[in-house]
């Protein structure tokens, strides 16, 4: 009987993992065969990968990678194409777990939930030093807590709010005026504006002090939200006029002509760290590749980008 690595040395380097096992299945390939397969597939060697697919976060990211990055890549690696899965990870992470026994995407962008929901599902892999050259740049300390992943950009996290609804908010407190009654838009999924509410109330950072803070004055949550794209409408539009927010995503924003503000109170805010992440399940070569793919975000072209046209 032919050893699965044996067929697997038959198949050509640009053979597309998924569409392949979709053929093998509607052939009717045995359940126990086709697991065995499919696991083979996602380490089979091959001496060129025809292309990686990274997840990107929306909004002006993906443009910054297209113009940037990938004329980088394809410099050294023109064999190789890079797709771009284009999702936040609030959608994107959970797909790539239901992929899990036939992953396609090889890397991307995690904030620093994410980073550490995947570290603990075993979904990352550590990066080779000699294929992220770019990060020897890193400042000391800014390693991504757990050992994997690498950080690529900064961004704070307050108050976003529409400068011709309100004059811009001094303390995480203001978000309780009665003047914003039903005006301020809250995240279901991010606990990022309860943590400062708590420390705002003198309290330590916690997501249970800050809800209590906030209990008294719910009747000004007009909007529960959990898109950025979605928030800054509402706010923009003066539906809602203020909104815990990350600073990068409402320069976006307002660069598209979103009538925007942000501001950091004098309590302070959150940094969110942005954080590249390489997965499990892929070949050598294309775990290489990825990886040297992703040490472009860490290029000075591209972390000019970053804080020029993202905003972090």
């Amino acid at each position: 009987m032919t050893d699965v690595a044996d067929i697997l040395r038959n198949f050509a380097a640009g053979t597309h993992r998924r569409g392949l096992l979709q053929g093998l299945a509607a052939m009717g390939a045995g359940g126990a065969s086709f697991l065995r397969f499919a696991e083979a597939l996602a380490q089979a060697p091959a001496a060129d990968v025809a292309q990686i697919t990274i997840l990107s976060q929306p909004g002006a990211v993906p443009d910054i990678l297209k113009d940037v990055t990938l004329p980088q890549f394809r410099g050294t690696n023109p064999a190789t194409a890079v797709q771009l899965e284009i999702a936040t990870n609030a959608a994107g992470y959970p797909r790539m777990l239901t992929q899990r026994a036939n992953p396609v995407i090889s890397g991307g962008m995690f904030n620093d939930i994410f980073a550490q929901r995947g570290r603990a599902d075993g979904m990352f892999t550590k990066f080779d030093p000699a294929f992220v050259p770019n990060a020897k740049k890193l400042p000391a300390g800014m390693e991504t807590p757990g050992g994997l992943g690498i950080p690529f950009h900064l961004a704070p996290f307050a108050i976003m709010y529409n400068p011709d609804r309100m004059a811009a908010p001094t303390s995480w407190n203001d978000l309780y005026d009665p003047k914003l009654r039903g005006r301020v838009a809250m995240w279901d999924a991010y606990y990022d504006g309860y943590i400062m509410a708590a420390v705002a109330a003198g309290k330590p950072p916690s997501v249970e002090e800050g809800i209590r803070a906030w209990q008294p004055h719910k009747a000004n949550i007009g909007a529960w939200v959990n898109s950025p794209v979605v928030a800054e409408d509402l706010v923009s539009r003066g539906e809602m006029w203020a909104a815990p927010h990350w600073g990068s995503f409402m320069g976006q924003a307002r660069a598209r002509g979103n009538k925007l503000a942000f501001v950091v109170p004098k309590e302070g805010g959150v940094q969110w760290t942005g954080h590249m992440q390489s997965c499990v399940g892929f070949s050598p070569k294309a775990t290489e590749l990825t990886q040297r793919y992703l040490d472009t975000w860490l290029s000075d072209e591209c972390q000019l980008a970053w804080i020029t046209r993202g905003f972090f």
